[in-house]
């Protein structure tokens, strides 16, 4: 099997921290390039404008600021890596932008922050495993050899 392209799933939590790290040891056993993907949820009509834009505008950047990090690490551990943000329902953007990129497999927690409408949950994790065009690799934060910091940054 030949793994060239890698996209992993990112949204700030201590999980899709931990997934990142599979995907980057991934990426250097077989020399693939790394793809990561945030994708923030559009804000339902139902949301009051005046808090619903506020509330979403510091999510995208906080988001925002995830995937520049986490980028920076992936480089400082000598993997090619690209970030890119979507907007929408989570499952599809992730479906359809692993399918643009030809993607040879999805590394993704099997649940991100919990609360936020942004978030990879459970539900989604199982949408994706049925419906992505290649192999998903779901993880969990194990804690034997995962020293993953509880900081706000990508500091893997």
């Amino acid at each position: 099997m030949l793994i060239k392209k890698v996209l992993a799933l990112t949204d700030g939590s201590q999980n899709s921290r931990s997934a990142l790290r599979y995907a980057v040891e991934i990426c250097r056993n077989f020399d693939a390039s790394l793809h990561l993907l945030s994708v923030v949820e559009d804000m339902p009509s139902y949301v009051n404008l005046e808090v619903g834009i506020e509330f979403f505008a510091s999510i995208q950047e906080t988001i925002k600021k995830e995937v520049v990090q986490c980028s920076g690490y992936c480089e400082t551990s000598g993997v090619a890596c690209t970030g890119e943000i979507r907007h929408g329902v989570p499952y599809e953007e992730i479906i359809n932008y692993a399918k643009e990129i030809d993607a040879d497999l999805i590394v993704m927690a099997t649940h991100g922050h919990t609360g936020l409408s942004h978030i990879l949950l459970g539900s989604v994790a199982e949408k994706i495993v049925r419906h992505a065009p290649c192999p998903v690799l779901t993880t969990r934060i194990d804690n034997k050899d995962w020293d993953i910091p509880k900081s706000d940054t990508c500091a893997v």
